[in-house]
């Protein structure tokens, strides 16, 4: 007799080999009990070992699964047959890679029992796991905890559900509804949305929570949507309109709910330029018609009050395809300073706490007060006479220079836009009396009103918006940064201010039950009482995984060459191998990342010298920072990874680093860095050399190097702290073609045989756990472990490499280079840098090939002539490094203390 099943669980399946079998465990462990559940797997053609994995758990459970096989069609196909074989009294759908958490389904059950006659869905709170662990952007909904949601209420008009998996649906109330097997983008929401529409209402269960895994290749997926042609033209047609019909259809009209989900969909897709190699002239054209369709049946609270789409960038483009004109001029201001269109507020000036006026820097020297803010132009440009920017300083009125700053950008369909400009301010204090306050306000003046704009501060400031009691003792000065003001007091006893400090911090975050803040805090008082007469800490590193770069050298010399009162300690992360930490070791005092004193000796220490300028070297406690700001009282000194050839100011700018050196090896680089957006002067700069070549040495073997850089495109291949992962998507990417089939190339495998040449293929550390894809042969190794770089500098007689830095070491021993820049355009495209200084055709070191053809053509010939360098590129090379010896980390040491002076 066939089984009564309370949920029939449908599982598309294809190639997920790797996941499957997580998601079913998730299904059978759930607290509900099995025997109420029946699993439909519907294997949509998989190709790899997904259909054994299935049949394994259909043989183990009998009737409580039921096995399908099928031809490819997707995951729409799969659905809809999954529906034809359900038989529970719910259905939900559960993706193959992602799982529910283990009380969900007796949660989902226990409120459809009370609410049955009222809903026919019912959804689960979405939270992702894998490359996040935040919840779903909607799941604000959640707020008021679980309830019906009547979407005829003004009050649920964003009480959106766009996600199929995480809902419990009644079977009955599906019908004879199929998934559109030809939408693209939109399928899960169309499908839902029909079900929620026929009672216009639908469940909220707090308490039951869908697991999302999200892959760290999700970022490739939505890169390549944003390029499909589909997820233009046809979603607008077939899900948007299809929706406002059938809304239409059952009510008469496209009631505020429907508006509401269509609008949250559409201004995705009108967040970033249209592709013109996507959709040609006419077919964008078409789309923006059809956009214009749409929105001129959406309210207009709906399009400008959205919850998620809160951006004015996103108000203006909507407003532009609404109405045809500028959003920005047809703002008003009200009776209480508030920017609004109509009666729907955008913005309230003295009371947001959006990042629209920003500072990023607040120093006192010489009884002057140096600001730098950042104010959102929209701002500027706001009514139909925009205001000014002015600082209120006492009962004065300032209104200072400013000027547009180029690395933050918004995203509009015209292209990208700064969307800052950067003002600078010097308020003299000297004529401040001891014990008394000045008031530091920021302003937007619309003719003669003056309205007050509240603040937010950047990373580097210490602030009391998160922590009330955070401020700074400058140089006799109180610094209290607020929300509505910056505030000055002359201190009479800066001692007993720092004392006071400390102690009502620590009192406040218990307040607020931050305990773990407020532990570091303690932690660290007990370690500086503790080590006050050990030293000045000097933290050094290079990358959290390695050593041996310009970290490790430097830190060497330091040890050797100790000023009096300094306590060098090198850092380097657990997943070291044991190897370089014992290598460090003998080199002098190492803690790692992961030691429970490390906050303490980090925020003990004076200076952070690294090659490294990744967020973890300058910010160990991740979003904890903001109770901590106050502790951060070093300098740190950027000893590069490289020399720097690009132009890397998107990411190494002063308000992005806040670097107090930067250590330089040519003038071209150092005058790089003075005429380049990174707003740095000549005393954030050193011409010294960079470490790591005071350990070259050459012991030139008949070797030929490859050694590219790695590629931020290809973004699953390693995590958020660059730390490399296998990605099973490498070997289809042109970096794996190109390098693969040279090292595989026949015309120069069999010269460097003639010639008894060995061939050595060095993955960027980014890359490394890709290394065994890569197939290598009699001549070719295909290094899969550490790399000692200065070894295989030394043996190597030429070496292969395409924009990495790496390069600018071997050419300091003077040896050959071949750039292989096959990719130039998509590289500087999608890295973290864009093209600099240093022009490859005019001042690289050797031959630019940009194919594999002319990289194996120009190999050949220098293997031809022993690998002898080429005269112009010596003299390139004499001509770009400013210093040819081993003293430079002589000279870094020097500068750094110089600066002490």
């Amino acid at each position: 007799m066939k089984r009564d099943f309370l949920i029939s669980v449908i599982i598309p399946v294809y190639n997920v080999e790797g996941y499957v079998a997580e998601t079913i465990e998730s299904v059978i462990n759930q607290s509900l009990g099995l025997k109420n559940i029946e699993i439909i797997l519907v294997n949509d053609g998989s190709t790899d070992g997904s259909a054994e994995i299935c049949k394994k758990y259909k043989d183990s459970y009998g009737e409580n699964i039921i096995y399908i096989e099928k031809e490819n069609g997707g995951v729409s196909s799969a659905r809809n047959v999954g529906i034809e074989h359900a038989t529970g009294k719910y259905v939900t759908f559960l993706d193959s890679d992602d799982k529910w958490e283990v009380d969900s389904f007796k949660a989902l059950v226990k409120f459809f029992d009370r609410h049955y006659d009222e809903i026919d869905v019912l959804s689960a709170r979405v939270q992702f796991f894998e490359a996040q662990d935040t919840y779903h952007v909607l799941d604000y909904k959640f707020k008021d905890g679980s309830r019906i949601a009547d979407l005829s209420d003004e009050k649920e008009l964003f009480t959106i559900q766009t996600v199929i998996a995480s809902n419990l649906i009644k079977r009955e109330a599906i019908g004879d509804l199929r998934f559109s097997e030809s939408l693209k983008y939109g399928e899960d929401s169309l499908f839902i949305n029909k079900v929620i529409l026929k009672k216009c209402k639908y469940g909220l269960c707090e308490s039951a929570v869908y697991r999302y895994r999200r892959r760290k290749s999700d970022d490739s997926a939505v890169n390549r949507q944003v390029r499909d042609k589909s997820y233009y033209l046809d979603t607008i047609d077939n899900y948007h309109f299809e929706l406002f019909d059938y809304s239409k259809k059952l009510y008469g009209e496209v009631i505020p709910y429907i508006q509401s989900v269509v609008a949250y969909d559409l201004l995705w897709r009108l967040a970033n330029p249209i592709p013109f190699e996507v959709l040609n002239e006419s077919e964008i054209e078409a789309f923006q018609k059809r956009v214009k369709e749409l929105v001129n049946q959406i309210d207009d609270r709906i399009l400008f009050s959205n919850s998620i789409h809160k951006t004015i960038t996103k108000k203006c483009d909507v407003y532009r395809y609404k109405y045809g004109g500028d959003f920005l001029s047809e703002l008003t201001l009200d009776d209480e300073n508030r920017l609004v269109y109509g009666d729907i507020v955008v913005f309230k000036t003295a009371k947001n706490k959006s990042h629209c006026c920003d500072v990023v820097s607040a120093e006192i020297k010489k009884d002057v007060l140096h600001l730098e803010i950042f104010v959102a132009r929209w701002l500027l440009q706001s009514t139909k006479e925009p205001p000014k920017f002015c600082i209120k300083s006492g009962k004065k009125l300032i209104e200072p220079s400013g000027e547009i700053y180029p690395h933050r950008i918004a995203r509009t369909p015209e292209g990208n836009k700064p969307y800052y400009m950067l003002y600078r301010a010097d308020i003299k204090l000297k004529k401040l009396q001891t014990g008394k306050t000045k008031k530091i306000k920021f302003c937007l003046v619309f003719g003669e009103r003056v309205c007050p704009l509240s603040i937010n501060y950047g990373k580097y400031v210490p602030n009391a918006t998160k922590l009330s009691t955070v401020y700074s003792v400058i140089n006799g000065y109180i610094l209290r940064c607020r929300r509505i003001s910056i505030q000055i007091t002359k201190s009479e006893n800066p001692a007993r201010d720092r004392r006071r400090l400390k102690r009502d911090c620590i009192k406040k975050l218990i307040e607020k039950k931050e305990y773990s803040a407020a532990l570091t805090r303690i932690n660290l008082e007990l370690y500086k009482r503790a080590n006050k007469k050990r030293g000045e800490i000097w933290l050094v590193s290079d990358r959290i995984d390695n050593a041996g770069d310009n970290g490790e050298v430097f830190f060497k010399y330091l040890c050797e060459h100790k000023p009096e009162g300094v306590r060098p300690i090198f850092v380097i992360g657990e997943a070291a191998s044991d190897e370089v930490k014992n290598r460090l070791k003998g080199i002098g005092e190492v803690i790692l990342f992961e030691d429970k004193q490390y906050p303490s000796v980090f925020l003990s220490a004076k200076k952070i010298i690294s090659s490294s300028a990744g967020e973890f070297t300058i910010n160990p406690f991740g979003e904890e920072r903001e109770y901590l700001s106050d502790l951060f009282n070093f300098k740190y000194y950027y000893l590069q990874h490289g020399v720097a050839c690009a132009d890397l100011s998107v990411w190494l700018n002063k308000y992005n680093k806040n670097i107090s050196k930067i250590f330089t090896s040519g003038e071209k680089e150092y005058n790089a860095f003075l005429n380049f957006d990174y707003y740095y002067t000549e005393k954030n700069l050193a011409l010294s050399g960079q470490a790591r070549f005071d350990a070259l040495y050459k012991d030139t073997k008949k070797q030929v190097l490859i050694l590219p850089t790695w590629r931020r495109s290809i973004k699953a291949s390693y995590d958020d702290k660059t730390q490399s992962v296998y990605f099973d998507g490498f070997k289809d990417t042109d970096y794996f073609k190109f390098y693969n089939s040279l090292i595989n190339d026949e015309r120069l495998l069999k010269v460097m045989r003639e010639k008894g040449y060995t061939g050595l293929f060095c993955l960027h550390p980014i890359h490394k756990k890709q290394a065994p894809d890569f197939e290598a042969n009699d001549i070719f190794s295909v290094n899969e472990g550490y790399i000692d770089y200065n070894k295989v500098f030394a043996e190597s007689a030429v070496m292969v490499t395409d924009y990495s830095s790496v390069l600018f070491d071997f050419a300091y021993l003077r040896k050959p280079v071949v750039y292989t820049q096959f990719d130039k355009e998509e590289f500087f495209e999608g890295q973290i840098y864009d093209e600099g200084y240093f022009e490859y055709e005019r001042d690289g070191f050797g031959k630019i090939c940009y194919d594999l053809d002319s990289s194996v053509e120009e190999l050949i010939r220098l293997i031809g002539n022993d690998c002898k360098n080429d005269e112009k590129y010596l003299k390139r090379l004499d001509e770009f490094f400013t210093y040819d010896d081993q003293n430079n980390s002589k000279r870094i040491l020097e500068a750094i203390l110089d600066e002490n002076k």
